[in-house]
């Protein structure tokens, strides 16, 4: 689920998330700047962009993760809800694209994989049973 996950986000970012920014980016306040692009500049950002997305997609699994650990539970999850949108708002803000509209764009996915994790964690999220638990009920037997 893990690779699959990166390269999920990994197209995303090439195929909607850079499109928008660049389209933003070179587009604000064009009638007062002569725009110039460094090759080195945009490879960084286009690079940066796409494994920021990469790894923002593995919210799942780190949320699946904490689940099956016992740190939370698919319950927290969804009472917390405003406040796990209010942090993807300042995740968003601070991945690589610096404008509003590919915050915008970056946002509106992270909110799925949050709503995604919830299901997850209802499915798969229990807890394997404890060792001690098993212990007792076999000597109980």
């Amino acid at each position: 689920m893990v690779p699959v996950l990166f390269v999920a986000g990994a197209v995303f970012a090439y195929f909607v998330v850079v499109p928008a920014a660049l389209t933003f980016l070179l587009n604000f306040n064009d009638h007062q700047f002569n725009t110039q692009i460094r090759a080195r500049d945009y490879y960084s950002f286009f690079s940066l962009t796409l494994l920021a997305c990469g790894i923002v997609f593995q919210l799942p699994v780190f949320l699946l993760g904490l689940v099956r650990m016992g740190i939370t539970t698919p319950e927290k999850l969804r009472k917390n809800r405003r406040y796990a949108i209010l942090v993807i708002a300042v995740l968003a803000m601070l991945l690589p694209g610096v404008d509003p509209v590919s915050m915008l764009i970056e946002m509106v996915p992270m909110i799925v994989l949050y709503e995604l994790s919830i299901l997850l964690a209802v499915a798969f999220g229990r807890p394997a049973e404890d060792v001690s638990d098993r212990i007792a009920s076999a000597e109980g037997s």
